[in-house]
């Protein structure tokens, strides 16, 4: 009964305010009116648009979240009338107010009307609710600037000529509307589709959202084309929304962070650095060892995972089982210098320039000194243990290389800018390839990791499609949860087997073991990808966990 009240006395005070405007009017002269409309314009901004970004199809990536709704009001018992069926209590009293002032003024709606007097402007929420590539995408700080990921790196870029919807009006020296006098509205939102152009595709940046949403509670996913190592889908979790930053500050599982560009301690993928090292160096792929299970190293005990004893073995069957002492032996016929220059020309070490301004982790090598110093410091890093940390962007590009047939390209985001018309204006600089490996290097390594996949430590990641070839590892930290310490899980490989066109990358920060934490990860990834990219054809089956 009250609300019924306060509105019929808010309509029919708005009412009685444009009866008096109305004998104002009418007992004033033309010339009074005339002089009044030069004495003022008056304009409302109802919202400001921002550049889009898009993916390497031109699909918008931002900008297509839920519908808002900005109104100009010309104030009458209409506008009032229309108002008051959207809004109630102290939100309506506000708006009482203002509609007695006799101003035009903006408001945002709950939902769309139509009314006379009433100017209603559907614009899209920048972030969905569920926001794709969040943590490569960014968010804005309070005052609409780019505070991180693309939003912050491309900032300025995104916010020139940025459209606007505006509604000019002639009023007034009081700011009252001026009789029979039209609007004027100004829309530039148009300006908005202008942007950013990423190198991630949206269907398989969803394809892996998905597989990470299920396998990972903290980790990360990297999905790149071979043989340029465009990024095709970088997913961290845990998540958080664009739209609710603040929410998230105090987690302690600081879902802001960006784990794919993050270092962690690597472990088995390492694996493949050393066999390269050694191959290149003339060592036989046919070398053999017998692994007991342990190596012992200047008084120390190193050991297999779980303290398995492999027997005897060659370089494939060292990568396809994961066998630790076989790579301790392997690193003594290799020289450091050799080592260390395999690592670093397959991208360990260093900091990749991802788009301007955007950069990655570069994680920690040893040094020299420091592996030539110590025969446990090399036994630990002939497995990627030690002080030695990568970030899954590295590892994507190590095994990209390998996929490529040993040509080491920079991993890449961006593409370039596109106008309103989505026409290129400016296109990013394609990086050429350098050599990392030999080619006949790149085939062997292929071949060991298709027999993990196929026999190995990787079977659980092999596609229903095509083959592939993949490396798993369980990197020790040194860091403990309730007495138990954390391992890192990783799983690093390519697909289809035969001519290579993605790699991809799952790491869990907490997780088991690579292949039954990570395995299933890379297996739905790469069938959802094949399934997509022929047409909804071959298998949807799922594998799970152990």
């Amino acid at each position: 009964m009250a609300k019924r009240v306060s509105v019929f006395f808010c309509i029919f005070m708005v009412f009685m305010f444009v009866t008096v405007l109305r004998i104002f009017d009418v007992t004033t002269s033309t010339g009074l009116a005339e002089t009044a409309k030069e004495q003022h314009n008056m304009k409302i901004t109802l919202a400001s648009t921002r550049g889009t970004v898009y993916d390497c199809k031109l699909d918008a990536l931002v900008s297509n979240g839920a519908d808002e709704y900005y109104a100009a009001v010309t104030p009458g018992a209409r506008s009032a009338a229309a108002l008051s069926t959207v809004f109630s209590g102290e939100k309506m009293d506000g708006i009482c107010k203002m509609l007695e002032q006799g101003s035009p003024f903006a408001v945002k709606l709950p939902r769309k009307i139509t009314a006379e007097g009433i100017d209603v402007f559907t614009v899209k929420k920048r972030y969905a609710e569920k926001q794709q590539a969040a943590h490569v995408i960014g968010y804005l700080n309070s005052n609409g600037e780019g505070a991180a990921g693309v939003e912050r790196a491309f900032d300025s870029r995104l916010t020139d000529n940025q459209g606007k919807i505006s509604v000019e009006y002639n009023v007034d020296a009081v700011n009252n509307l001026l009789k029979g006098e039209e609007r004027k509205i100004n829309d530039t939102s148009y300006l908005s589709k202008s942007g950013v152009v990423l190198t991630l595709d949206k269907t398989i940046q969803g394809i892996a959202e998905d597989a990470a949403d299920k396998y990972l509670t903290k980790g990360a996913v990297i999905v790149a084309r071979v043989p340029t190592c465009e990024l095709r889908a970088v997913v961290s979790r845990p998540d958080f929304s664009p739209d609710n930053v603040a929410g998230v500050l105090s987690s302690s599982d600081a879902p802001l962070l960006n784990r794919a560009f993050s270092a962690y301690s690597v472990g088995s993928v390492f694996k493949l650095v050393t066999a390269a090292s050694a191959l290149e160096s003339g060592v036989s792929p046919d070398f053999e060892y017998t692994c007991t299970g342990s190596e012992n190293v200047d008084g120390r005990d190193f050991h297999c995972y779980n303290g398995e004893s492999h027997g005897k073995e060659n370089m494939e069957e060292a990568i396809a089982n994961s066998c630790n002492t076989y790579f301790i032996n392997l690193a003594q016929h290799i020289e450091i210098s050799v080592l260390l220059k395999t690592a670093k020309s397959l991208g360990f070490g260093r900091t990749f320039e991802l788009a301007p301004n955007m950069n990655s982790d570069g994680g920690e090598l040893p040094s020299a000194g420091e592996l030539s110093a110590s025969a446990r410091a090399l036994a630990n890093f002939s497995f990627g243990q030690g002080n030695l940390t990568a970030t899954p962007l590295q590892v994507t590009a190590m095994v990209n290389a390998i996929a490529s047939g040993g040509q080491f390209y920079e991993p890449s985001l961006y593409e370039g800018f596109v106008n309103d018309k989505l026409k290129y204006t400016e296109t990013a600089e394609k990086k050429e390839g350098t050599k990392a490996i030999s080619e006949k290097t790149a085939k062997l390594l292929m071949k060991f990791m298709k027999a993990s996949v196929e026999h190995g430590t990787s079977v659980k990641a092999k596609p229903e499609k095509g083959g592939a070839g993949a490396k798993t590892a369980t990197a020790q930290t040194g860091k403990y949860d309730d007495g138990v310490e954390i391992n890192n899980s990783w799983i690093t490989g390519f697909f289809p087997y035969e001519n290579p066109q993605y790699v991809i990358t799952v790491f869990s920060e907490d997780g088991v073991s690579g292949g039954s934490k990570c395995g299933p990860a890379f297996k739905a990834i790469a069938d959802g990808i094949y399934n997509y990219e022929n047409g909804g054809e071959g298998s949807s089956a799922q594998t799970t966990d152990n």
